[in-house]
């Protein structure tokens, strides 16, 4: 039924859980920089960390809104830590900050808040069937690339997309009409041709259905609660792997192969 498959990661492929919250991140992420002369205390660093990350949205959205002359709102915008990371270290007096030392922080926040991380079931299989029936594949995902990226070739599925968007990239987050049309525009999708398959029924359901898109729905652990029905043009499946059948004419066998 369809020739390009369009998927969410986290929640919807990867079953993650993070705790941002916990008190020893903060801990040892303010002993990392004040290493490198960077001096905060944990509770300086976590208010700096979402402080920093309000204004670049606000900042974005006040510098898009007036080039477009259509106001975006900063929920819309993604924050990059390509940026922010500088700016914590500057703060502090730390001018000179290379992409190596970014990357370092970036890798050691991810890994030190990071307490589980796999695919689901069935999950990797899905894509390497879609790609043995001549299927497209893609993925748009709200994600920092910086450890997004090495994640995904941790897990063995990177090389399974034909092409990669992070909101890191291009500076919005779903259900942004301006993310999923990075998307569409410049991979040439035909809509009609294309699902969009995801856990939120808000940024993938809602997402693909306001750009011209049918989806598929699986509820995990990781999906936030629904405030409404799913759009009319969305499937909703128990797993992963019944992604497959639920948009294809083939027969489908155990767990949707």
């Amino acid at each position: 039924m369809y020739q390009n498959y369009i998927f969410d990661l986290y929640g919807t492929l990867v079953d993650i859980h993070t705790n941002e919250r916990k008190k020893y991140l903060w801990e040892k992420m303010a002993l990392y920089m004040r290493f490198q002369g960077a001096e905060y205390t944990a509770a300086e660093l976590k208010i700096a960390y979402g402080r920093e990350i309000k204004e670049q949205k606000k900042k974005k959205s006040t510098e898009i809104s007036a080039k477009t002359g259509v106001y975006v709102p900063p929920e819309e915008i993604e924050a990059s830590f390509e940026e922010l990371i500088p700016s914590l270290y500057q703060a502090r007096g730390v001018i000179d900050i290379s992409a190596e030392r970014i990357l370092d922080w970036a890798m050691m926040y991810r890994t030190i808040s990071m307490e589980h991380l796999c695919l689901y079931e069935g999950a990797k299989e899905l894509l390497m069937r879609l790609k043995e029936d001549g299927k497209n594949i893609y993925l748009l995902s709200n994600a920092q690339r910086l450890f997004t990226e090495p994640e995904m070739r941790a897990l063995g599925i990177y090389d399974l997309f034909d092409a990669v968007y992070y909101s890191s990239d291009v500076g919005f987050v779903k259900p942004s009409r301006h993310f999923y049309g990075r998307l569409l525009t410049e991979q040439r999708l035909d809509p009609s041709k294309s699902v969009m398959v995801g856990n939120d029924d808000k940024a993938d359901a809602w997402g693909a259905h306001d750009n011209g898109l049918d989806s598929i729905y699986v509820y995990t652990r990781q999906s936030p609660k629904m405030e409404s029905p799913l759009p009319a043009n969305c499937q909703k499946i128990n797993v992963i792997s019944e992604a497959f059948c639920a948009s294809s004419i083939h027969f489908c066998g155990p767990q949707g192969f």
